[in-house]
Formats: structure tokens, sequence, C-alpha cells
């Protein structure tokens, strides 16, 4: 082989060689084998990791916190407001505590700065709000005759009284929602302090106002000396006292 020849058959052989490397696929580019997915690397020490994009608790229900947006929102609905100045301590502490803060409905109907009163004392009570309590005594001018004492501060004067275990405020609750009777200038509860109890129907009405035995030694008596509340029909709160 001459020298001329040797040199063609070098030349070929090196442009198969390039031809070979260049038609070579890229690692992983179109070569049917899936590449392995890389795990992203924990946060080390000291870092935070990034937030998850998961719905947290999805579909789960709000619980109605005291004091929330949502409790507001309900509270709003039943019409009746929310007493909010009661220390945290008290909240809840009471013996109306476990008791309804709406009203029943007062059959015949009452006028409406008297209902608005009625509703907005047993708010009060029933969140043991005795500054709120205190407030609504005085809203109108002339405070409420709570004690045949020398007591001047209904507040304080209930917030001994169910310290000593009296249910003072449950009393109140309760009363509030019996029928009613007007007398003079006020709006009595119960009905019977005005009408007088006649009945086993309407000492009934009493019961879990007062224990049975309580109740039993006013019907001996022949009247009803226990709580009644007054409210004139401007909506001044003037009486919650028991006793003769």
């Amino acid at each position: 082989m001459n020298r001329t020849s040797l040199l063609s058959l070098c030349v070929a052989a090196s442009l198969v060689a390039c031809t070979e490397r260049t038609s070579s696929p890229a690692a992983g580019v179109d070569s049917g084998v899936a590449i392995a997915p890389v795990a992203p690397a924990a946060p080390g020490k000291g870092q935070t990791p990034a937030p998850s994009t998961e719905p947290q608790g999805a579909g789960s229900p709000e619980a109605v916190v005291p004091g929330s947006a949502t409790a507001e929102a309900a509270n709003a609905d039943s019409g009746v407001g929310e007493y909010t100045g009661a220390p945290a301590a008290e909240k809840g502490t009471c013996s109306a505590a476990s008791l309804s803060p709406r009203a029943a409905p007062a059959s015949p109907a009452l006028p409406a700065p008297v209902e608005s009163m009625r509703q907005r004392i047993i708010a009060a009570a029933v969140a043991c709000d005795y500054t709120a309590l205190n407030t609504l005594a005085d809203e109108n001018g002339k405070a409420v005759r709570f004690t045949f004492g020398d007591d001047t501060d209904a507040g304080e004067y209930w917030r001994a009284a169910e310290k000593l275990g009296n249910p003072e405020l449950a009393r109140i609750v309760k009363v509030l929602n019996l029928p009613y009777a007007k007398q003079d200038n006020l709006y009595f509860w119960p009905a019977v302090h005005v009408t007088g109890a006649t009945s086993d129907k309407d000492w009934g009405a009493l019961k879990g106002v007062y224990p049975d035995e309580e109740i039993a030694g006013m019907k001996d008596q022949g009247s009803y000396l226990g709580l009644r509340v007054g409210i004139t029909p401007e909506g001044d709160w003037q009486i919650a006292v028991a006793g003769d």
C-alpha cells in the first residue's frame, strides 16, 4: 500500500469514529431510561422547613370558644347581646352559668323597654357578670332594691351570696322566665307575688326556683315570700328582693 492510500484510510477511520460519538444519546434524553427523582434535602439544624401546601383539618367543625368571633356571631343571632366585662376567673362560675341566656317568650307581650331590660338582666346573670348587673341596675337612675339590709352594692351582695352557695343569679334568671303580673307602676315576676299562689299549679310553677321544702313552707304560710323582680314600663329595674 502506497503512502497516499494509507493516508486516505486513516482519514476515513477518523470520520467513522467521530460520527459514532456524536450520535450517542445524552444520558437520560430519549434513552428510555427514567431519571430517578432527587429527594429534597432534609432541613439542617436551625433551618425552618418550607410550609406545607396541604389543607390542614379540612372539613372539621370549628369549636365555639367563648369570646371568639364564632361565639359572638352565635350570641348576636340569639338577640340578647353578650356581656364580656366579667373577670375571667368568674365567668362560668356562678349558679346561672348553665342556664340559657335567652328569655322565654312573655305572654302577653311586654312593652319594648321592659322586655329589653328583662333580656339583658338574664344575659348578664348567665354570664356571671356582676358589673353588668350593677350597670343595668343604675341605667335609668334609681338603683335596684336588692336587700332589706344596709348593703349598697347589688353586684357585691350577689357575688358574696354566690360564694356562700346561695344561687341568687340562677333565681333571678328562673323568676324572669315565669309568668308576670302588673301592679301599680311595676311589672312583677313571678306573677304569684301579685296574684297570690292559690293553687297547686301556682306553687308547682315555682319548682326549681326554690327547694321543695322551702316552697312547702311558703305554702303553709299562705304567701309567696321568695325573690321578686320589678321593672317599670320605662325599663327601669327597681326590685330584685326576697322576704317579707
